[in-house]
């Protein structure tokens, strides 16, 4: 019996997900945990594997589409099994009363209209499946089945090129031709990337383009204006001599054979000073302040169209090794797609480094439900006079320090940037 592939629940707060493309095609071997298809979510992309062995028999949704969670997007099975509803047979009219009988002539000279069904365009099951998986609109369609259906065949013989609806909506927004794009995808589907590359090719820059914002992008967009209308958001920006930090991880670095980052020894000081002033590792509710028994650092890793934050869990309580390998493990995961619901949720502070793009200053966004956020800015040479009137390089960093006015006073806030302070300028102490 053929076993249906669903979309996943990633995540208590998942509602649906977008299929990005399909790693399997019809009458494919599929292996038990095999990656199957790709899927983007409102937080990540990822691979989701299929949970049993067999041939990939049947796709119910194709790339582009926006799936409910738990539906049926297809079906393994055995070679040449059959899952999906056959054709409609042809409707039985019950007899006519005196009252609906209309002269026949009068019939055959109205013009033909496609039955509708609550607004939706009458089609049989297996008609609207081709239809999905071909990209073909229904109501391009002529019906040619019983009482006004599109059948199969209609579906089948269209000339109109096969494409996704995510495809569509690209073309259609930079008036594409889409006769003249070549489909990548299967049986010679026109998919997202075949669009974009085709009108890159022909952009001449006279005109403006519309690039459709991905699942990813309307969620960043939808928090951060809700963060910023919702939180009175205070920045307080401060600098931070880093030149004993940038020596001591020359040193460990050179005598451990290791990589450790200067992002590495910050999110450590930032867990340091996290468990020992708590007010800052919590969040504001109406009832009351909640304070978090742990210490969740998320660092915020950017991607191609937007950013996401995988959470390092009890992070006062890792060693710097442990941190840098933890945090190269997540970053990975991120770029890849691969992060589990588990690793990018439940953070109880952010750390947003853009010192390694040259930002000086910034004003980073709360990710709620936290209190707080740490930027981190670029780190610059400067001339310091010492106290014999030398003058010697040092090395300065900025922070960037935004927090919820509502639990966070400034003093409260200047207490923790002063601690952070003092761990990064003299950080052998944060290392015992």
């Amino acid at each position: 019996m053929a076993q249906e592939i669903i979309m996943p629940k990633a995540g208590m707060a998942m509602e649906e997900g977008t299929i990005t493309r399909w790693l399997k095609c019809v009458g494919e071997e599929v292996k038990e945990g095999e990656p199957l298809l790709e899927i983007e979510t409102d937080k990540v992309s990822m691979e989701i594997e299929a949970a049993f062995a067999g041939v990939l028999i049947q796709i119910l949704a194709s790339a582009g589409d926006v799936v409910p969670v738990t539906q049926v997007i297809g079906y393994i099975g055995k070679p040449g099994e059959i899952t999906a509803p056959p054709l409609t047979p042809p409707a039985i009219v019950p007899p006519k009363t005196e009252k609906d009988t209309q002269p026949a002539a009068k019939i055959r000279n109205e013009p033909f209209q496609i039955k509708h069904d609550r607004g939706k365009i009458a089609a049989t099951p297996l008609a609207k499946l081709l239809a999905r998986q071909r990209g073909i609109p229904l109501e391009l369609l002529k019906p040619s089945g019983a009482v006004g259906q599109i059948v199969a065949k209609d579906v089948a013989t269209a000339k109109r090129a096969a494409i996704t609806p995510l495809a569509r909506k690209i073309a259609d927004g930079v008036h594409a031709d889409i006769s003249k794009i070549a489909g990548s995808g299967y049986h010679g589907k026109i998919n997202k990337e075949d669009v974009l590359k085709a009108v890159s090719h022909t952009s001449t820059g006279q005109e403006d383009t519309l690039v459709l914002h991905s699942a990813m992008r309307r969620v960043i967009a939808k928090r951060m204006l809700q963060s910023h209308l919702e939180i009175p958001a205070v920045t307080q920006n401060s600098t931070v001599d880093v030149t004993e930090l940038m020596r001591l991880r020359e040193k460990i670095n050179l005598q451990h054979d290791t990589h450790i980052s200067l992002n590495d020894l910050i999110l450590l000081s930032v867990a340091r000073t996290l468990a020992e002033q708590p007010r800052i590792n919590a969040s504001f509710t109406n009832e009351g302040l909640l304070m978090k028994k742990h210490v969740h650092i998320g660092m915020a890793v950017a991607l191609p169209d937007g950013l996401i934050v995988p959470v390092i869990k009890d992070a006062d309580k890792l060693s710097l090794k442990q941190i840098s390998e933890t945090s190269k493990l997540l970053a990975a995961k991120a770029r890849d797609g691969k992060l589990t619901p588990d690793e990018y949720s439940g953070g109880t502070f952010t750390v947003s480094n853009l010192g390694m793009l040259g930002v000086s200053s910034f004003t980073p966004i709360i990710n709620q439900p936290e209190s707080a956020i740490l930027g981190v800015c670029a780190v610059t040479k400067q001339l310091e006079m010492k106290d014999d009137g030398q003058l010697e390089n040092r090395l300065k960093m900025g922070l960037s320090f935004t927090y919820d006015h509502r639990s966070i006073d400034g003093a409260q806030a200047a207490f923790f940037t002063q601690r952070l302070t003092d761990l990064l300028e003299h950080p052998l102490g944060m290392l015992e």
